[in-house]
């Protein structure tokens, strides 16, 4: 008897000692009084990676205009704005949202994963010149959205802020905020 409760007890003190994993995923907040001018600008720009001629961008004008759906900047540094979205559904409850660009001297991803009321934001970026690998742990995550959308052609409005640190093949910490639309795709 002595050795069954000497067990119990030490399968109980193993048991509390083991340090739950975090998965990183915070509550998304839903408000949907949240507004913004972006969420109904038809602002366009040109891709910063199209080449000026003579003739005008790459010879064709209209096919290198691109509706602007994000206002994110990276550590409010104006060379490292994401102006670009894409979102899709990826499981029956897992939508995928991309805010990106790509210009000659940056190419920038944040992925923020949504898991029914739950989402996980990560960063990846490169530079122009050899090739790095960074790798950036997040620190704080913060999504607020008007609704959140369940069918192909419904809009995606929302505000994000993401600090991270570099861990490995860069420096310093990393903090990006802003506003986006999409669209499911």
């Amino acid at each position: 008897m002595k050795k069954t409760l000497a067990s119990i007890f030490c399968l109980i003190s193993v048991s509390c000692a083991i340090k739950k994993t975090d998965s990183g995923f915070e509550k998304i907040i839903v408000d949907d009084e949240l507004n913004s001018s972006l969420f109904y600008s038809k602002d366009y720009m040109i891709n910063p990676l199209t080449l000026k001629t003579e003739s005008g961008y790459d010879n064709a004008m209209d096919s290198t205009q691109y509706v602007i759906k994000s206002n994110a900047i990276m550590n409010q540094d104006s060379m490292r704005l994401m102006r670009f979205t894409e979102l899709k559904r990826t499981d029956s409850d897992t939508l995928l949202l991309r805010v990106f660009e790509t210009n000659p001297t940056y190419h920038q991803n944040l992925t923020v994963t949504l898991v029914n009321d739950k989402f996980k934001m990560g960063f990846e970026y490169n530079m122009s010149g050899p090739p790095i690998q960074p790798k950036i742990k997040s620190l704080k995550q913060e999504l607020i959205v008007k609704s959140i959308p369940n069918q192909k052609g419904e809009m995606f409005f929302g505000k994000f802020y993401f600090k991270g640190i570099c861990e490995y093949d860069c420096k310093g910490e990393i903090e990006i905020n802003g506003e986006f639309k999409a669209k499911l795709e």
